[in-house]
């Protein structure tokens, strides 16, 4: 598992793409945040759960699973400016010896302000450990 205090930053692709970082807490919990500006700005954060269990590791590298909770800013402008409540579920793959870290997530999202509304959003990205 990673280690409290490691910090990566990154890409993320998709619904939400442009940047990403993550903050380990202890070796199970993390925090991450981002900015992506598809159709509108989008500000998110979230604090996430891994598990080393779910997956069969494989003889190099680590596969964390992940659920999440959080907030994000903006999003779709078919949503209006909206506040909204995310969950993430995602699955990742830690590069042997090198301090990468490749994901992807779903993010099923319910607007509370403006229009409401739901969407689900889609993430693959890469974070480099520092």
């Amino acid at each position: 598992a990673q280690n409290a205090g490691d910090f990566g930053a990154g890409i993320a692709l998709g619904s939400q793409t442009g940047t990403t970082a993550k903050f380990w807490l202890d070796g199970g919990k993390a925090l991450d945040a981002g900015i992506g500006c598809n159709d509108s700005l989008t500000l998110y954060g979230d604090i996430l759960w891994h598990s080393w269990r779910v997956f069969p590791q494989p003889a190099e590298g680590k596969i964390p699973a992940y659920l999440g909770l959080g907030a994000q800013f903006g999003g779709s402008s078919r949503h209006g400016n909206n506040v909204g409540v995310r969950g993430v579920a995602g699955v990742a793959y830690w590069l042997p010896r090198n301090p990468l870290e490749i994901f992807l997530e779903i993010i099923p999202v319910i607007y509370l302000s403006d229009n409401g509304g739901t969407s689900v959003d889609a993430n693959i990205g890469l974070r480099y450990y520092f």
